[in-house]
């Protein structure tokens, strides 16, 4: 039984979820329907985690952008992004016992060859593999993302946030470490490498949390550092409160200030991107709901 299989039979969605069709002149594909089936399986898990031990949080980027809009998956998105207040973030990410084969929840304590600077939760029997990456041996299932959202203090903020971004980008050049394939500009940036991965993802840590300021105006999910500071500063009274929010018919949590979230991080965010624009986000990862990763790479004579 593949694990496609094995979710409809669970219950998360119907049979009829897997049948090609057209939105907003994209079409979408059994594959992608596959791929989708086993993240709103990592989304159910993780939600009952978090009601479990009454954690919150919030639909984030193009989860929530897509529940808002569509009441699920934006047609041409490939993932599922969350947010937790830093302090129960720090609660869940201590819970992997919460998460049975053939889930997984990753962290470079749980997974010492990989080196994010956030959370995700894997299906161990699938493949959700970044090119670059593949030779290095942690866990490449299909995953959903989870960020620490944290209270940010603007003085000094640029400044932090630049040392985030250097020390991500380190923890990314240890993850290109065992590519016997790297083109030039990757073997300089690995052979450069002076990091400590595990010390690198903790200084990313503390100084993401650095702001103790509860009363702070503002929040950033500054251990993912893509797009400039000033884009990445978030109202802190838009996340002062959770509203239930429909998607793929699941109930979900949102931001209480979604609208003004989403114009912030996408304008005029119910306009549709031109259709040239849509299409997979995660270039150069391969998706495959119905083959484990260990047996993907075996194939391809990496030993995972």
């Amino acid at each position: 039984m593949t694990e496609v299989e094995r979710i409809i039979q669970k219950g998360v969605v119907s049979e009829d979820f897997l049948k090609e069709e057209i939105k907003n002149d994209f079409v979408i594909t059994t594959e992608r329907k596959k791929l989708w089936i086993v993240i709103l399986d990592l989304v159910v898990e993780f939600d009952k985690v978090c009601k479990k031990h009454g954690l919150r949080y919030y639909l984030v980027y193009g989860a929530l952008l897509g529940a808002v809009r569509h009441k699920g998956f934006i047609p041409w998105d490939d993932d599922f992004d969350v947010a937790m207040p830093r302090a129960d973030y720090e609660r869940f990410v201590k819970m992997e016992g919460e998460f049975k084969y053939p889930y997984f929840l990753q962290t470079p304590y749980t997974d010492p060859e990989s080196c994010y600077s956030y959370a995700k939760i894997r299906n161990s029997q699938t493949t959700g593999l970044a090119e670059m990456f593949k030779y290095q041996r942690f866990n490449h299932g299909i995953w959903m993302t989870v960020f620490p959202l944290d209270y940010w203090d603007v003085n000094g903020g640029a400044e932090r946030y630049a040392q985030i971004s250097k020390l991500t980008s380190d923890c990314s050049t240890f993850m290109r470490m065992k590519n016997p394939y790297l083109d030039e500009k990757n073997r300089v940036r690995v052979a450069a490498y002076q990091g400590n991965p595990l010390r690198d993802y903790e200084k990313i840590q503390c100084l993401a949390s650095s702001c103790k300021n509860h009363n702070s105006k503002y929040l950033m999910m500054a251990t993912i550092t893509l797009g400039q500071y000033e884009h990445r500063l978030l109202n802190a009274k838009d996340f002062a409160d959770t509203v239930d929010l429909e998607f793929e018919g699941l109930r979900l949590k949102a931001p209480v200030g979604y609208d003004h979230y989403l114009k912030v991080q996408y304008g005029d965010y119910m306009q549709f991107p031109p259709v040239e624009e849509r299409g997979s986000w995660h270039a150069g990862t391969v998706f495959n709901a119905d083959v484990p990763y260990k047996d993907y790479l075996h194939a391809q004579g990496i030993d995972a």
